[in-house]
């Protein structure tokens, strides 16, 4: 899927990204009284998580324990779009 630790890093950051802007736009919409676009977008949210799991399965598989700070950060951050 990536051929490379920086493809997979920088995956993780833009899937853990576009989760948490699809969880927090559901909250919002689900707040409004609008319940299909807040499930149509905590749908989104989950399968950017998926998204995120991926890339950082594929980061570990290149790289290991053998992280930059930045790529730890990456890894970190596709952690944290699980919850």
């Amino acid at each position: 899927m990536y051929e490379t630790r920086k493809e997979a890093a920088d995956a993780c950051k833009y899937e853990a990204a576009a989760a948490e802007r699809f969880s927090t736009a559901a909250i919002r919409k689900a707040s409004e009284g609008q319940c299909n676009e807040a499930w149509r977008l905590a749908d989104q949210a989950r399968m950017a998580a998926r998204c995120a799991m991926q890339a950082h399965e594929a980061l570990w598989a290149l790289v290991g324990e053998d992280m930059t700070e930045a790529e730890f950060d990456a890894f970190e951050k596709a952690e944290i779009a699980q919850v």
